[in-house]
């Protein structure tokens, strides 16, 4: 009986107490604010390379435009273009893959299939479509860069669509009439 009396009054005691609660709340916030903070930098960091191959992109189509490239230009010069104007893409030439095609206005035909990707995980580069159009041709230009996300384990990092090798494709597409 002593026993049960003791063990009741350590217990309301220790319900009672107010010591720790700090730690509690601690223990409890901290995963949930460290997530917070984790999926803000790797989205602000995609927005940022997002946004630089759009600029590099949008740029580098200006000098097709403008008759800066050459007509037979190939793909791999466009490719380097685009990646030396694009500074924080990292290996951009190994990871960026350009497609352009003439878009009939006729019967304004656009693809249906999404922007293909290179898959580092194979050796072989997908081949897509790459001609520089002549004078009042319509052309489009699609690009996909493939980013590594800086926390793949956060909460955003595991709800992008990853492909084999772990990494995200950013798209962008861009169209122009050549003067």
């Amino acid at each position: 009986m002593m026993l049960r009396r003791m063990m009741r009054a350590l217990w309301c005691r220790f319900v009672a107490s107010n010591a720790g609660s700090a730690t509690v709340e601690f223990a409890v916030m901290f995963p949930v604010v460290a997530s917070l903070m984790l999926m803000g930098a790797d989205s602000g960091w995609l927005m940022i390379q997002r946004v630089s191959l759009e600029r590099a992109v949008d740029l580098s189509v200006r000098d097709i435009r403008l008759g800066r490239l050459e007509y037979g230009a190939t793909q791999e010069e466009f490719r380097a273009q685009v990646c030396e104007r694009a500074n924080l893409l990292t290996n951009c030439n190994e990871r960026l893959l350009l497609e352009m095609r003439r878009i009939s206005m006729s019967s304004w035909d656009f693809p249906e299939e999404p922007t293909r990707c290179i898959d580092l995980s194979e050796p072989i580069t997908p081949l897509t479509i790459f001609t520089i159009g002549g004078n009042e041709d319509l052309m489009l230009v699609r690009a996909c860069y493939l980013v590594r996300p800086i926390f793949p384990t956060s909460r955003l990092g595991l709800q992008l669509p990853l492909d084999s090798s772990g990494m995200y494709s950013l798209r962008t597409v861009s169209g122009f009439v050549t003067e």
